[in-house]
């Protein structure tokens, strides 16, 4: 078997950890948390805000680091962080101490344990097959939502919010240091990736972008025309998936649903996003990787539609299907994306650049969500802006498929 499969299953269940801990869970903390520290939901997102931001300024580095020395290590350094840092959260009594940890080492943790590394390796073990192993690994996060997110809930009401907190860092950083005891660099001279039958190849990547070598200075990439069309409709649209995904459960809440039936949409959402992945797993590297996005892109104004006329639980069940199949669909193909486009030498150090402008949008977009619902006592003026906004997200992707002919300003130079 080649071993590449093997990564993939190592980083499918890391994602399963990282993201059913963190942004799976998070909805589930907003009530408690903010009763405790009396804040409003503007001030509770912005835990989000601080996490994505950190996320954003560490990762440049982070990225460049995997290009240059041991994606293990890197792992390893950054569970030992993250279980620490869920610890701390548990422990602290203030408001600013908890930012402190939500800004720094959590924001190192989750890109160095989970979401940069495990796609850094993907992106080396695979060509072929690239598409099919990002999304079959994604189905980890998915997972998070389905299996991580319950229990996280399950031990809310049997503990507390801290007690959960201080189980879950033990437990996680146990269980990803052993992980990363399998872990392997990079293909050797034995690992052979067989193509699928009937599996065509995959479209070249730019010419500066497929020699081998050292990676691209940060500011030829910086110079790329496609870098900020797929970054900036890339942000929007994640960005607001990622905000309705945190709003599911306060929304159910506020319509009248106990907090397991809330949490139960979070599961809904992980259930849909597996059954799209397991779907898509067969056609991504068949279908235009510009084209997939702008579909999904689509399918999350789409969402936005449904959610203005979604009350009830079976309504809101519904919409949980439709975010499941959008946002799970959306990261494995945009990182599939990045790795085709800009080569594997610069893919670390790509994908570390591009997390400044995702924060960024998910910061402002997060914080925007909090700000509607404390001004409006709703979201509704929420869903008919992200309704706008996913079009013209999904508007600037396909028209960047236009772009692949058009040669890059000084790629390979400076």
């Amino acid at each position: 078997m080649y071993f590449g499969w093997a990564i993939v299953g190592i980083a499918g269940l890391v994602y399963m950890l990282m993201m059913g801990a963190t942004y799976g869970a998070l909805g589930l903390f907003v009530i408690p948390v903010s009763e405790e520290f009396e804040l409003s939901r503007a001030n509770m997102n912005t835990a989000l805000i601080l996490l994505n931001l950190g996320s954003a300024a560490f990762s440049p580095i982070i990225g460049r680091l995997l290009d240059r020395y041991s994606a293990r290590l890197i792992m390893v350094v950054s569970a030992i962080l993250f279980g620490g840092s869920l610890i701390g959260l548990g422990l602290s009594q203030s408001v600013g101490l908890s930012a402190l940890i939500l800004g720094i080492p959590m924001a190192i943790a989750l890109p160095g344990t989970g979401t940069l590394t495990m796609s850094v390796l993907l992106a080396r073990w695979f060509a072929v097959q690239r598409g099919r192993a990002m999304v079959l690994a994604a189905m980890g996060m998915s997972l998070g939502s389905v299996v991580v997110t319950p229990i996280v809930g399950w031990l809310m009401e049997l503990q507390g919010w801290r007690a959960t907190l201080l189980f879950m860092g033990a437990s996680i950083a146990i269980l990803l240091l052993i992980l990363s005891t399998f872990v392997r660099e990079r293909p050797g001279p034995g690992d052979v990736e067989i193509r699928r039958a009937a599996a065509p190849a995959p479209e070249p990547a730019p010419a500066h972008a497929v020699a081998p070598g050292a990676p691209l200075p940060v500011m030829a990439v910086l110079r790329m025309p496609k870098f900020w069309t797929i970054g900036i409709s890339s942000a929007i649209a994640m960005a607001m998936t990622q905000a309705i995904a945190i709003t599911v459960v306060p929304l159910g809440i506020d319509h009248g649903l106990s907090l397991m039936e809330a949490t139960s949409l979070m599961s809904i959402t992980g259930g849909a996003a597996i059954t799209g992945k397991i779907l898509l797993s067969t056609v991504a590297d068949r279908i235009e990787r510009f084209t997939l996005l702008t579909a999904f892109f689509t399918l999350g104004a789409v969402l936005n539609v449904c959610l203005l006329f979604s009350h009830g639980y079976v309504m809101l069940a519904g919409c949980a299907v439709i975010l499941g199949v959008a946002s799970g669909a959306m990261a494995p193909i945009f990182y599939a994306l990045l790795a085709d486009q800009f080569g594997i030498a610069t893919f670390g150090t790509v994908r570390g650049l591009m997390s400044p402008l995702l924060a960024l949008c998910g910061a402002f977009v997060v914080r925007f969500t909090g700000e509607v619902y404390d001004r409006t006592g709703d979201y509704d003026l929420l869903f008919a802006v992200f309704v706008i906004a996913q079009i013209l997200a999904a508007i600037l992707m396909f028209s960047t498929r236009y772009w692949r002919g058009a040669p890059m300003a000084a790629a390979g130079t400076a």
